[in-house]
């Protein structure tokens, strides 16, 4: 008779316990997805940098050998081996210059790696939170209507 009873309710919690679930997946597959994507974009960066860095190292070695025969051509009769010399080592200079400016930008770009995941996975604990603590969830920011919502049949209230 119990049973027979609490079926229903039984029924409705179990049903709310599935959608719940395939809720979560949903969103975990979500965010894997993101995850993936942001990893991607990680590496990229990562490889640009690298290849930023050597370039740096080996212009800066470049940079001190031409800077070194300056110095002795210097000490040479003609002054066309110093005007040569010292072109080329500005040169190399204004690269190094350069890429070092390039591995700068792409190091302040690391603080920006996994902002959308990050930024998706703390309105996820906040949404979490607020259903703890029994309050009811924000609206979604799309500004689209909860999955379970149903239209209203007041016509005050469209």
């Amino acid at each position: 008779m119990l049973a027979r009873l609490f079926a229903p309710q039984i029924d409705a919690l179990v049903e709310r316990l599935q959608r719940g679930v395939a809720l979560g997946i949903e969103v975990a597959a979500d965010r894997v997805a993101l995850a993936q994507l942001e990893w991607q974009d990680e590496k990229r960066r990562l490889a640009r940098l690298l290849v930023g860095l050597l370039a740096a190292v080996w212009l800066a070695g470049l940079a001190v050998t031409f800077l070194g025969a300056l110095v002795i051509i210097a000490c040479w009769d003609t002054p066309w081996r110093v005007w040569a010399a010292a072109g080329v080592a500005l040169a190399l200079c204004l690269g190094l210059a350069w890429t070092v400016a390039q591995v700068q930008r792409l190091l302040r770009q690391g603080e920006q790696s996994f902002a959308l995941l990050r930024r998706e996975l703390a309105a996820d604990l906040e949404t979490l939170r607020r259903l703890r603590e029994g309050e009811a969830p924000a609206a979604a920011p799309s500004g689209a209507p909860p999955a379970d919502a149903t239209p209203s049949t007041d016509p005050a209230h469209p």
